[in-house]
């Protein structure tokens, strides 16, 4: 059984709401239950490879999971290093979900 992963990356109240309900209402809309959420209070400025994002959570998906994050910015600090994201999370065959933009990235 797939897991559902929900990413949250914010570093105050308001915007760790905002992104709790775009996964939220997503998440409702195209089936997605039993949802792990993934809390991170990092400054988006930071590394991938150095949030729990790159040390913890990404190894620890598997092929065929599912991860929702609000937006591409929360992933990484830069275009290419979202791209590089990505591609770790092609390389592993995870489903990936923007739910502000309603759309499967991979």
């Amino acid at each position: 059984m797939p897991k559902n992963v929900a990413y949250i990356i914010a570093d105050d109240e308001s915007e760790t709401l905002i992104q709790k309900a775009a996964i939220d209402s997503f998440a409702k809309q195209n089936g997605f239950d039993n949802l792990e959420y993934f809390y991170e209070s990092e400054k988006s400025y930071v590394s991938w490879k150095n949030r729990d994002l790159g040390k913890t959570l990404l190894p620890s998906l598997s092929e065929g999971d599912n991860f929702i994050v609000a937006d591409g910015t929360k992933l990484g600090n830069s275009t290419p290093e979202t791209d590089v994201v990505l591609m770790y999370f092609a390389d592993k065959q995870i489903n990936v979900y923007f739910a502000k933009i309603r759309m499967k990235i991979l």
